[in-house]
């Protein structure tokens, strides 16, 4: 070949390269992290500075299983693709992560190692194994991200929660004291084993306590920091509702919190009812029905959606204004605003366009037929609190709160995605309980995640290749035909 066509040659895999240098860039920019660059603007492939300082702190050894083969788990879908990257992230700000791929289909003896574990193709382990003990977390792939909608069919992907996923668990299993949790038994209290295993996976310790009889040796430990009581059938005696008042003065300490949750296919119990007064809340008959379509879920009447009322505890949301379901609810009434040293605050709200159904009504009842509208409280917090009369501010505090609706925390509402009752609980019982080890991390949006650029930048970049970049190569070419010209 000539060195005519040598040139051409030349200048046309120039060209070509350039192209495709370009089209990568473009294609790829917004999806993965270049040379160790994070491009995206919402840094999906970056941790935090708060979850950095967290895993170079951390003196104990955790390992992070991937149940899956690095490249099954990245093909899966670009979701996939951006968690790995936030392991890889973790594994390598932590001098004490190690991150594994497990084979999990030709390795069936990994999960037979953890008998009393649910896991599954895709799934996170995370472990931390002292001399004293072994402690193992897992995360489901599905929560791995937030999703947009409520229905399973119409739910997508809206953004990353991987970090704060990843992060919580490697908590979970290096907290050397996690908060203690005591689920009242005896009196045929709803069961709740989805709201349980969330309360474990968030680095709760979940103990049962019968307070039949109302004697020592079936009263609240001083250690726990929160009693459940999830609508029981049989109302509590004089003896073991003084157990509860004992467990939230706490000697004179306080720093205690009850979370009640009524329903309204449960009896009324007056002994209870009457304890809940005193802190300013009353527990009225019927079920609260929405009349609003739009509402509901799975357009049941009976299960509606409430209001954020109280914007203190809504700002601990990070994932926007997901819906609160609560379900066969009885309506609630807070009966004083401040009293003595108690207050009470409306946490959720039922709209205006809810009413009661009464539990005598008739089988032919209808919505026009309600004597009580909305608005309601679905979710009331009382507090007691005593003042430090040097500084002002409160010293010690107890917690009562109390939801209209048990269902609230069952599978169907805590398990949907599309739902805010998982965060908005642990993050509200997180804060009733003054935990500090919780790092508020917000979720990563896969939307607008191109190179985030000033305008100026975009313009000379875009200068540099249009322009300069052609007349180099224009230039370059000149010279070689000079050169060939005058030789």
């Amino acid at each position: 070949m000539n060195k005519k066509g040598l040139s051409l040659v030349y200048v046309l895999s120039c060209a070509v390269f350039l192209v495709l240098l370009n089209t990568v860039l473009s294609l790829f920019a917004g999806h993965f992290s270049i040379f160790g660059i994070d491009l995206t603007q919402n840094k999906l492939f970056k941790l935090s500075a708060n979850t950095v300082r967290f895993l170079k702190s951390l003196d104990k050894d955790v390992t992070i299983y991937v149940l899956a083969r690095e490249d099954t788990f990245v093909s899966t879908s670009t979701y996939n693709a951006q968690a790995n990257q936030i392991f890889r992230q973790f594994e390598q700000n932590g001098p004490k992560v190690t991150l594994v791929y497990v084979d999990y289909v030709r390795n069936p003896g990994f999960a037979a190692s953890y008998p009393n574990l649910t896991m599954k193709q895709g799934d996170i382990l995370v472990e931390c194994k002292t001399q004293a003990n072994t402690r193992s977390v897992v995360v489901k792939t599905e929560d791995l991200f937030n999703y947009a909608g409520v229905r399973e069919e119409n739910m997508s992907i809206a953004s990353s929660r991987a970090e704060e996923a990843i992060y919580t668990a490697v908590l979970s299993v290096t907290s050397d004291r996690p908060l203690r949790v005591a689920l009242i038994t005896g009196h045929g209290e709803y069961s709740m084993d989805s709201f349980n295993k969330i309360l474990e996976k968030n680095n709760y310790e979940v103990s049962r306590v019968n307070l039949m009889g109302g004697a020592k040796d079936h009263s609240i430990d001083p250690s726990i920091d929160l009693a459940l009581i999830a609508a029981p059938k049989e109302d509590y005696s004089e003896a073991e509702l003084r157990q509860l008042d004992d467990f939230l003065i706490n000697g004179g300490n306080y720093g205690k919190t009850l979370f009640y949750c009524a329903d309204a296919d449960r009896p009324p119990l007056p002994d209870i009812g009457v304890f809940l007064r005193e802190w300013g809340i009353l527990i009225r008959d019927g079920a609260v029905f929405e009349t609003d379509g739009s509402r509901v879920y799975n357009y049941q009447p009976f299960y509606p959606v409430a209001d954020y009322a109280d914007e203190d505890f809504h700002s601990l949301m990070r994932t926007g204004d997901k819906p609160m379901l609560l379900p066969v609810s009885r309506p609630l009434e807070r009966i004083f605003d401040f009293r003595n040293n108690y207050s009470v605050r409306v946490l959720l709200e039922f709209a205006a366009s809810t009413g009661v159904r009464p539990p005598n009504a008739k089988p032919d009842f209808k919505s026009d037929d309600a004597l009580e509208r909305g608005p309601f409280p679905a979710l009331l917090l009382a507090s007691y609190s005593l003042t430090d009369r040097s500084t002002g501010k409160a010293a010690a505090v107890s917690n009562v709160l109390v939801s209209g609706s048990v269902a609230m925390l069952d599978s169907f509402a805590v398990d949907n995605p599309g739902f805010g009752n998982t965060e908005y609980l642990v993050n509200a019982l997180n804060r009733l309980l003054d935990r500090h080890d919780i790092i508020p991390l917000e979720p990563k949006s896969f939307t607008g995640t191109g190179i985030n650029l000033p305008r100026l930048t975009v313009n000379i970049i875009g200068l540099f290749f249009m322009g300069v970049v052609p007349m180099l190569i224009l230039a370059a070419g000149l010279a070689a035909w000079m050169k060939r010209k005058n030789s």
